[in-house]
């Protein structure tokens, strides 16, 4: 391109060079408009809405094959909805809000070849991809310690709003599963047992928080701590790793994966525009997912547990 308008500019035709010099200024500039917009975003609290859906056939009439190795692993740096805001430990870090895609979702309830597995709107901080948590999600039947549809999905911002999804649905083996005294082990332990299959790990969870005793009018002595319904415990974890606080000899240890017959993987990388639905598709997984922009008063505050430190 650069060279093309230097020979076209070359020589007498001093109007059109003027025009190709101004057309070079106004997209130099409407670049660094949008890069400053972007970069401005870091730090921002946006409205995010996801729905997940599943294809019935979705496999069988593409040409595409379920993947025989997935690679299926989760973030160490992560968020749940179950994790607990910083600012208020009682309220919880990604902050609900109202479904704006009722109407897309009944869309699909309406057609017998889709099912809904997820459906969510919440409230996130946006950082840069080098600090932005992954969010957990799943969906779906469940079965165990799992669901048919689990992964997560990442949003950040560098130059332009990204997002990054890795999601995988599965499809759980008929045969015996691993036992229970296995569950210890390690995923290469427990490869070497004989389980034949894909190896899904466990999702890692954020414990509920439990209720505050000094509740006022003795609601607190009334009622029964909240637990975790995963493992039992009164604890409740702030950051991406295991570290929690609780008494965890109490703790009922996950399984360290359960074995699919079959997985189907949705790894997307994707520039977004905040405001419009965008939409993802797959064989067999469909996403629709809008970010939106929030008004905040002065004294609304961000959640340090979706900021870097």
């Amino acid at each position: 391109m650069t060279s093309f308008l230097n020979r076209v500019t070359q020589g007498p035709n001093k109007p059109f060079q003027r025009l190709a010099n101004s057309a070079l200024l106004a997209l130099s500039a409407a670049f660094c408009v949008a890069e400053a917009q972007a970069a401005g975003y870091a730090g921002t609290q946006f409205e995010i809405e996801m729905v997940v859906f599943s294809r019935e056939e979705g496999m069988q009439t593409s040409r595409e094959t379920w993947p025989a190795t997935p690679k299926l692993a989760y973030d160490k740096h992560w968020v749940d909805f179950n994790s607990p805001s910083t600012n208020d430990p009682l309220l919880p870090a990604l902050e609900p809000a109202a479904n704006q895609l009722n109407n897309k979702v009944a869309s699909l309830n309406r057609n017998p070849r889709y099912t809904v597995l997820f459906h969510k709107t919440w409230r996130q901080v946006l950082q840069t991809e080098r600090n932005a948590p992954a969010v957990l999600i799943n969906g779906g039947t469940p079965s165990d310690e799992h669901h048919q549809l689990e992964g997560s999905v990442t949003i950040s911002v560098s130059r332009y709003l990204h997002l990054s999804t890795d999601l995988w649905f599965s499809e759980w083996a008929q045969q015996a599963q691993l036992q229970p005294t296995d569950w210890n082990m390690e995923p290469q332990q427990a490869e070497s047992t004989g389980a034949q299959g894909i190896a899904v790990p466990t999702q890692p969870r954020a414990p509920l928080l439990p209720v505050a005793e000094s509740e006022p009018l003795g609601l607190g002595a009334s009622a029964e701590p909240a637990t975790n319904s995963v493992n039992g415990s009164n604890s409740f974890s702030t950051s991406a790793d295991f570290a929690s606080f609780g008494d965890k000899e109490n703790t009922r240890a996950l399984p360290v994966e359960k074995i699919a017959e079959r997985v189907a993987v949705l790894q997307e990388e994707r520039r977004l525009r905040s405001g419009e639905l965008h939409y993802i598709d797959h064989p067999k997984l469909g996403v629709l997912i809008e970010v939106r922009t929030v008004e905040h008063t002065e004294d609304e505050e961000q959640d340090p547990l979706l900021q870097s430190e």
